[in-house]
């Protein structure tokens, strides 16, 4: 961090030159002087000029607290201030200024500045040899950070109100082009230009600190460190440990209100989606097929989590992860993706073969939770239907399992429509997933023809 009473040689409004670092005891000679000012300043102008640099503590900040970019210290106990807090306190006195760094600052003492006329004041403060030592101009770069210290208030208001501009700049995922990268926010995704423009003069952890923050809002991110953000960020258990393992649990994600809740919601749904922007569902799908590499035993599990997911969802249809997680299901892991479903809109049937499962599911009382799951569950079915890859009849079970979700909303005739469709389609021997289909179909048209 060099020293310097004034901004270096190319800086906005500067006036030149750097500085050395020779000392020059109290009492040597002043610059020569050329100009034809005369009277000494006097004791009055010192003490306005005083009193003028007295409001710069109305913006003090201590290092970790100030933004990347030019700054001032203002005294030898670590205060600073942002450039342009000094500017405006200093605007239209720019004499007064001078006078006041020059002043007990390592060189001059306040009654040699007291004696000197505007011009020497001015001839000294823009020497070469003048060298301040406790108020100067420096300048704090985005690595210039304490990792073990908390980031402080300051920093994390800084941070949010970047994060609350990306936001305002946020577009849908069809807005930008297919494999575009982009980044997430709440309200959906920006480019990675004006992401980067967003944290261009932040510190290193700041956009982490933006996205943990949005995905675990119950944090107080202010008494956390640089290296404690960026550490949890990288690691969910990190983040479990700090809230868990260190009695922090006021800090965790349960006690939300409804908005901030939403938002977050909706941050992790776009997180999960930012890799598809600019995808529509066929694109993806066919993507998630393309990538499959068999199943090691986690897509059963995986399926789960993305229904799961879906159903809380305030926007299921934008989640293209979650979706082509259930295409995926349907197409390689068909019977226990059917089940895994049926148990979200009726009572579960686990007893039996899957034919058997589903018309005890269907026959199970129908409340507001299995309606309410079967209305969401019927739109991802049926836009997975039209995009699914169907070689082995993947998009006739996602038919078949929206006729299901048609006969626990009630719509018994849509649902019998729609197996009638299945079973007149001819795609016995197709695979798993046609075969799968058509025992979804047969329990479903059971119901009809019951004695």
């Amino acid at each position: 961090m060099a020293s310097q009473a004034r901004k270096p040689k190319g800086s906005p409004n500067g006036t030149g030159g750097q500085f050395d670092t020779t000392t020059h005891p109290a009492g040597s000679a002043l610059p020569s002087l050329t100009g034809t000012d005369t009277l000494p300043v006097g004791n009055e102008f010192m003490d306005t000029a005083d009193s003028i640099a007295r409001n710069l503590y109305d913006h003090q900040q201590d290092w970790d607290d100030l933004p990347i970019g030019g700054c001032y210290r203002i005294d030898d106990g670590g205060n600073y201030v942002t450039e342009e807090d000094w500017d405006t306190v200093w605007d239209g006195h720019e004499l007064e200024e001078q006078a006041w760094i020059l002043s007990d600052n390592g060189q001059y003492t306040r009654e040699q500045v007291t004696a000197m006329t505007p011009a020497e004041i001015k001839a000294a403060y823009e020497s070469e040899d003048f060298d301040p030592e406790a108020a100067y101009y420096t300048e704090k770069d985005e690595d210039d950070y304490d990792l073990d210290e908390p980031i402080g208030a300051t920093m994390a208001a800084d941070i949010q109100q970047a994060g609350e501009q990306l936001a305002g700049q946020s577009r849908e995922s069809m807005d930008f082009e297919p494999g575009e990268k982009v980044h997430a926010t709440p309200t959906g995704f920006v480019s990675d230009a004006e992401w980067e423009q967003a944290w261009a003069t932040k510190p290193a952890y700041a956009r982490a600190s933006y996205e943990l923050a949005h995905r675990h809002p119950g944090l107080n991110m202010s008494n956390l460190s640089p290296k404690q953000i960026i550490t949890m960020n990288n690691s969910e258990e990190s983040y479990e440990q700090y809230v868990w393992g260190t009695g922090r649990s006021n800090e965790t994600d349960t006690d939300l209100d409804d908005v901030t809740r939403l938002n977050m919601d909706l941050y992790r749904q776009n997180e999960r989606n930012a890799k598809y922007a600019g995808r529509d569902p066929n694109n993806v799908i066919c993507m998630r097929e393309a990538e499959y590499e068999g199943n090691d035993g986690t897509l059963t599990a995986n399926v789960q989590e993305a229904t799961l997911r879906i159903l809380d969802s305030p926007e299921p249809t934008a989640d293209m992860d979650s979706m082509s997680t259930l295409a995926l299901g349907l197409n390689h892991d068909p019977e226990n993706t059917v089940r895994m479903l049926a148990g979200q809109m009726s009572a579960r049937g686990d007893t039996g073969g899957l034919k058997q499962s589903l018309q005890t599911s269907l026959a199970s009382v129908n409340d507001v939770y299995d309606r309410d799951n079967a209305e969401k569950l019927s739109t991802i079915l049926t836009c997975i239907e039209n995009n699914a890859d169907d070689t082995h009849g993947a998009a006739w079970l996602a038919t078949a399992m929206d006729a299901f979700a048609s006969y626990r909303q009630g719509e018994q005739e849509t649902a019998r429509r729609q197996a009638n469709q299945v079973r007149a389609a001819g795609i016995g021997g197709l695979g798993r997933p046609a075969d799968t289909a058509i025992t979804v179909a047969d329990a479903i048209l059971s119901r009809f023809n019951r004695p």
